[in-house]
């Protein structure tokens, strides 16, 4: 039993090949991993069970108010992380959550982090060139596609898109239906192009805003 779910996580990163990827490729890659886990944790249907996790080998889950939990209690108010993940000594990995998040919140909190366990082993040689060298943006840029593995796993591409086609495309009731917060749910959304901003007229985007500076034949201070 141990041995098939070892080989659960190995499946999932074998996905990222042994080379630096770009940004681009760590987002597709990102969300099939989250399909293939979905599949290897037999997850049929949603609001997907993401307590599965726990099963696979030394996984433990936490829940922590914020204040016993020093990284975050750091953190200013309004900074959206929720969760934190700790490799132990023992080879145990602990995810840790922030238990006055809301459900939702906590739900990606946890797929947030579980992205991070799976790409623990690989993050050195893989994701080297995101970010540019700035240590700052490859922080950032890491931190997306977790994001991007959370969302795909909890709102999986195709089943949101059926839903959205039966007709059910209220986005509170969408995300109560996946379990997810509203503003996960319409970054889906758009991000799968089911939604559009609204509608501008093409001059907008092309609008020229800030002070101006004459260039012209009569500019005072023409040579």
């Amino acid at each position: 039993m141990t041995t098939e779910r070892k080989d659960i996580l190995t499946q999932v990163r074998e996905i990222i090949p042994p080379r630096a990827v770009t940004q681009g490729e760590a987002m597709i890659l990102a969300e099939r991993q989250a399909t293939l886990l979905l599949k290897l944790l037999d997850i049929r249907e949603v609001p997907v069970d993401i307590f599965k996790i726990s099963d696979l080998p030394n996984v433990e889950i936490q829940v922590k108010p914020r204040h016993e939990m020093p990284i975050i209690a750091d953190l200013p108010e309004t900074s959206e992380v929720g969760g934190v993940t700790h490799m132990r000594r023992d080879g145990k990995t602990v995810f840790t959550i922030n238990r006055e998040d809301s459900i939702g919140r906590r739900r990606f909190s946890l797929g947030h982090e579980l992205k991070h366990m799976i790409d623990d082993p690989i993050v050195t040689t893989s994701y080297a060139r995101i970010g540019f060298g700035n240590a700052e943006n490859h922080a950032r840029q890491i931190e997306r596609i977790c994001d991007h593995f959370a969302a795909c796993f909890l709102m999986p591409r195709t089943v949101l898109k059926r839903v959205w086609s039966s007709g059910l495309q209220d986005i509170e009731a969408l995300a109560g239906q996946f379990k997810v917060s509203i503003s996960a749910m319409q970054i889906r959304l758009k991000y799968l192009g089911l939604t559009d901003e609204e509608e501008r007229p093409v001059s907008e985007y092309f609008r020229l805003d800030g002070p101006s500076m004459y260039f012209g034949a009569d500019c005072p201070n023409a040579a």
